[in-house]
C-alpha cells in the first residue's frame, strides 16, 4: 500500500493535514470480476489470459480496454452488450486514474524534497520538475479516451444507458475532472520557483486535496460500473 504522506516538515505535521493511507488500485479488487464478464461479452466469449500490467504501463493498460471495447463494435446492440462496453470503458479510465496517482505520488516527493533543499537552485529544479509533472497529468487525462468517450477531462462526456422500457437513463456512469486545473485537481504551476516555504507548503495541501478527489473519483465510478453488474448476468447465465 502507498501513502501519501507530507513528509519533510515538522510544523507543516503539527497543523494537521489530511493524511491519507488508501491503495487506489486495491480498492477495486471486487470489480476484477465484473470486468473480466465485460471483456468476455465483448470478445465473442474468448477471454484471452493476459499478465497485469506494470502501474506505470499506462500505455498497454489502456491499449487492452480499447482492444476489449473495439472487439464488438458491429454488435452493441443489446443492453447487455451495452453495459460491458460502459464497464470497458470505465475500466480504461482507473488505468489512467493509476497513472495519475503515480504522478502525484512523485510530485509529494519533490514537495519534501523542495522543502528539505536549502539552495534556490535547488528548490528551482524541484519547481520545474513539479510543472513538469502536472502537464504530465494533462497529457494522461487529455488521452483517456475509449469508445470516444472520456469521463475525466473538461469535455464533460458522460455514459447513459437507456432503458428499454419509458426511453428514460436507466444507468449512468458520471463525468468527474480530473485534469491538473482549477476545474480538477486544482493543482498550481509554483510561480516562485519554491523559493519560499510558504509555496512549497502550499503546493503540499493542494497534492493532498488532488489525492482526495481522484480517489473519490476511483470510487465513484467503481460504485457506478457496480450497479451494471446485474445486466452481465444474464450472459453469464446463459454461457
Amino acid at each position: 500500500m502507498r501513502t501519501l504522506s507530507l513528509t519533510g516538515a515538522q510544523r507543516w505535521d503539527a497543523r494537521g493535514p489530511m493524511r491519507l493511507q488508501y491503495d487506489l488500485k486495491g480498492n477495486r479488487d471486487g470489480a476484477d470480476g465484473l470486468f473480466a464478464r465485460a471483456r468476455r461479452i465483448l470478445g465473442g466469449g474468448q477471454e484471452t489470459p493476459e499478465a497485469p500490467a506494470e502501474p506505470m504501463d499506462m500505455k498497454n493498460g489502456i491499449g487492452r480496454a480499447l482492444r476489449h471495447a473495439k472487439s464488438s463494435h458491429h454488435s452493441a446492440r443489446s443492453q447487455v452488450e451495452k453495459a460491458a462496453r460502459a464497464i470497458s470503458i470505465v475500466e480504461g479510465t482507473l488505468v489512467a486514474t493509476d497513472a495519475v496517482d503515480m504522478a502525484l505520488s512523485e510530485m509529494q516527493d519533490v514537495v519534501s524534497h523542495a522543502l528539505a533543499a536549502q539552495e534556490p537552485a535547488a528548490r528551482m529544479l524541484c519547481a520545474q520538475r513539479f510543472t513538469t509533472l502536472i502537464e504530465r497529468i494533462d497529457t494522461i487525462v487529455a488521452g483517456a479516451v475509449f469508445e470516444g468517450v472520456n469521463l475525466i477531462n473538461l469535455s464533460r462526456d458522460n455514459i447513459e444507458l437507456i432503458s428499454p422500457v419509458g426511453g428514460r437513463p436507466h444507468h449512468a456512469i458520471s463525468h468527474i475532472v480530473l485534469a491538473a486545473g482549477e476545474r480538477g485537481l486544482n493543482l498550481k504551476v509554483p510561480r516562485q520557483g519554491f523559493r519560499e516555504d510558504e509555496e512549497i507548503e502550499a503546493a503540499g495541501y493542494a497534492l493532498t486535496r488532488a489525492r482526495a478527489r481522484l480517489i473519490k473519483a476511483a470510487d465513484t465510478f467503481l460504485s457506478q460500473v457496480g450497479c451494471l453488474a446485474p445486466l452481465l448476468q444474464g450472459e453469464d447465465a446463459a454461457a
